[in-house]
């Protein structure tokens, strides 16, 4: 199965875990409304932090959007969520989970 990492990487679709990763996708519903996912991540020295944003524009311009921050290190993981609803209302929660040893 060799041939399939070389048609990876040959297609852009396979690449090193330490390196920044960014993503994007958009679907667009029959009934007109769109939902954008982006994701962006950074990896090194042992660290990452990882943000995605969810937007959701419902057929008559409506708008509701999600924030999600990951960061972890040898010390735990913080996460950090805020959302932005339709009307314009917003929250924010946060947890972080230790890691000792």
């Amino acid at each position: 199965m060799k041939l399939l990492p070389v048609l990876l990487t040959s297609f852009g679709l396979f690449t090193m875990a330490a390196t920044a990763q960014a993503q994007s996708v958009t679907v667009q519903t029959g009934k007109g409304s769109t939902v954008t996912k982006d994701r962006d991540c950074v990896r090194e020295n042992g660290q990452a932090k990882c943000t995605t944003t969810t937007k959701a524009t419902s057929p008559t311009g409506q708008t509701a959007s999600k924030t999600r921050t990951r960061s972890s290190d040898g010390t735990g993981t913080e996460t950090t969520v805020t959302a932005t609803g339709t009307n314009g209302e917003t929250g924010q929660t946060s947890r972080k989970i230790s890691v000792t040893r």
